[in-house]
């Protein structure tokens, strides 16, 4: 997962503290490891999607830093940030290609580790509705599936930020996936 631990939470401390270059140092340190994990969630896009992993985390960069000032705690809290920057970012994307053609195009999206589970840009916009009512219910569930779905990090990876057993972790996993299949059944309120 790149840089360790400790580190990565001291440039996020100093950070808090007004230290603006330890943020970039901080970026500069996962890069690979968010160029890699955005990598694996466009993978399964249509050939013809615009969005490469460098401009998707570039994308997240901005939208991180242009929130205003970053109250960023640890590695984990960082991560689970990127993740939902890349979740907006890919719902952004898909209403604006459903609005281009109506329907979108197939986009591939990982629940149970399968990489070939193909929904289209509908599909997607319910799931980004699906978690915003997940989060009412258990905003650290709605993180997980963030953290798995969006920024494509395996339950291990998931097990090692959150430093917890991989047990707990699958567990959490499970839930989160019935919760939010019962939340993509239910009607809009």
């Amino acid at each position: 997962m790149g840089s360790g631990v400790g580190e990565i939470t001291e440039l996020l401390h100093a950070a808090r503290a007004g230290d603006a270059p330890a943020l970039q140092e901080v970026f500069a340190a996962v890069y690979p490891t968010l160029r890699t994990l955005a990598g694996s969630r466009l993978r399964g896009m249509p050939g013809e999607y615009t969005l490469s992993p460098t401009a998707l985390v570039h994308e997240a960069y901005l939208k991180l830093v242009g929130a205003g000032r970053l109250d960023l705690t640890d590695r984990q809290h960082f991560f689970a940030c990127a993740a939902r920057a890349m979740r907006h970012i890919l719902v952004d994307h898909a209403r604006a290609r459903a609005a281009l053609s109506r329907g979108g195009h197939a986009l591939r999206v990982d629940w149970d580790g399968v990489q070939d589970t193909a929904i289209d840009t509908q599909a997607l916009l319910d799931v980004n509705q699906a978690l915003d009512r997940l989060d009412a219910i258990s905003p650290a569930l709605r993180e997980l599936v963030e953290l798995r779905v969006f920024a494509g990090m395996t339950l291990e990876e998931l097990a090692e930020i959150n430093d917890r057993s991989l047990r707990s972790i699958n567990r959490d996993w499970q839930r989160a996936r019935a919760l939010l299949m019962a939340q993509m059944t239910e009607p809009d309120p």
